[in-house]
């Protein structure tokens, strides 16, 4: 059964119909670049975001529909990104099944590091650390750079580890988590770098990471937000059944010498 047939039987289901129409009004999505527009990372940012919004990708229907905690327009948004990066190195703190690291590398050829403990289980049946490893030999390529760190992000030493350019923080999401995340990787990140933060709906995370910043004095050179709801609530759709999951930041920012 395709997508129409769906949409047809749906139809006829006048109260399921109705049920669909309800939920649909409860969210609204928001898309707001700001800062400096002429930043040649911003460009490359707003380029890719634009490219995933017209449904321009090269990663396979398989990433997209991986279950995992992203949506489908941020996996191409960033598969696209990194491919315009002039040698690209990605650091992920939250891998999980590896929807994120995927679409990273999906066709890219890049350094990328990967920590999780997978100590957390949001879907029933699955190992996430088995289902991880699985997923990501099946799409880096051979000329990329794969390190996994097996551990909690704050035993890990970012100072033996390589500088990075693009950072992804998905790791927990309490207040004092973004402080201490964005804190401690600072040595592991090049002197200008691309901060990308998920579930920026809630405020404990939107607090969390400004206050890293501005306690580290870092410059927020430019930034696009993405929400899916404004209200601090969890968006509806979710996952790979969303584009935006629970909203994202990309921040372009640069260390004060």
């Amino acid at each position: 059964m395709n997508n129409i047939q769906r949409k047809h039987l749906i139809k006829k289901k006048k109260k399921l119909l109705a049920f669909f129409n309800e939920v649909s009004s409860f969210d609204e999505t928001s898309i707001i670049f700001s800062g400096d527009q002429n930043d040649e990372l911003l460009k490359k940012i707003k380029e890719s975001t634009l490219e995933s919004l017209e449904k321009k990708r090269k990663i396979n229907d398989w990433i997209l529909k991986l279950p995992g905690l992203s949506g489908r327009k941020y996996r191409v948004l960033i598969n696209t990104l990194i491919s315009k990066i002039d040698n690209p190195s990605y650091l992920e703190i939250g891998s999980y099944t590896g929807s994120t690291a995927c679409a990273a590398s999906a066709n890219n050829v890049l350094k990328i590091t990967c920590i999780d403990n997978w100590s957390q289980f949001f879907f029933d049946g699955v190992d996430p650390h088995k289902e991880f490893n699985k997923n990501i030999k099946r799409c880096i390529l051979p000329k990329s750079k794969l390190k996994i760190l097996s551990k909690d992000f704050r035993k890990v030493d970012f100072k033996k580890i390589d500088k990075h350019n693009i950072f992804l923080f998905d790791g927990p999401h309490h207040f004092e988590d973004h402080v201490e995340g964005i804190t401690l990787a600072q040595p592991a990140l090049q002197d200008k770098f691309i901060l990308i933060v998920d579930d920026w709906n809630w405020d404990q995370v939107r607090n969390g990471t400004f206050f890293a910043l501005d306690n580290l004095n870092l410059e927020i050179v430019s930034k696009l937000e993405i929400r899916t709801t404004h209200d601090g609530s969890n968006s509806l759709a979710s996952g790979e059944n969303s584009d935006w999951h629970q909203g994202y930041v990309f921040f372009v920012i640069k260390k004060k010498l």
